[in-house]
């Protein structure tokens, strides 16, 4: 007779998080942030809501905590696109692959930006959220310094400041495409964004004109 190995108490933990994560995650993109539950996730998870609770505190801590595995999930999709990636051509390349990614993931985008909104009137859960994001940014910008390393190349412009148009222009997509789901369609962005990154000179020319 086989014999079952019994969890340990930090295993059994570990195990109850990530099911309430999984159970946080379908929740929140089929109800959005304010009509999401602890209730309903907890019932999700087939946990009570004092595991729940147990775990994150409260519905902020829950988001934020989600938050946080989806950031190192795109750290490591980014870099595995990037992979093999280089210069100003990779870079193209690169924001192609990013723009479908944001497109196949748009439910995603926008609870993070409801979330965003909710957070942004609130003092402590603002801070809390900027410093989820700074990950995202550092964690992107190191890709990119990447791409033109690897090329031999000089960044046109500091990495930090690059990741951070690449990431507004990538939410301010998913606004528009809420409107609109054909906006922004095709390669503009992508040879817009190619064409500033490339062509620095080009923009220091005219804002000296």
């Amino acid at each position: 007779m086989l014999s079952v190995k019994r969890l340990t108490r930090a295993e059994q933990n570990e195990r109850n998080r990530s099911l309430v994560l999984d159970a946080a995650r379908a929740i929140f993109l089929a109800r959005g942030y304010h009509a999401a539950t602890v209730e309903e996730i907890a019932e999700e998870a087939g946990f009570s809501r004092g595991v729940v609770y147990s775990q994150f505190g409260n519905k902020p801590d829950l988001f934020l905590a989600l938050l946080d595995q989806r950031i190192e999930e795109g750290i490591r999709r980014n870099d595995a696109l990037a992979r093999g990636l280089s210069g100003e051509s990779g870079l193209v390349a690169l924001v192609e692959q990013l723009a479908r990614r944001q497109s196949d993931d748009h439910e995603w985008g926008m609870l993070v930006i409801e979330f965003r909104v909710h957070a942004a009137r609130d003092p402590e859960l603002s801070r809390r959220y900027a410093a989820a994001h700074r990950r995202t940014i550092e964690g992107l910008a190191t890709v990119l310094a990447g791409l033109y390393e690897r090329a031999g190349q000089e960044l046109p412009f500091p990495a930090h400041q690059m990741a951070e148009v690449l990431w507004a222009l990538n939410s301010g997509a998913q606004l528009e495409q809420a409107a609109n789901p054909l906006a922004m369609a095709g390669p503009l962005r992508d040879r817009l964004l190619a064409r500033l990154f490339a062509a620095p000179a080009v923009a220091e020319a005219e804002q000296a004109t």
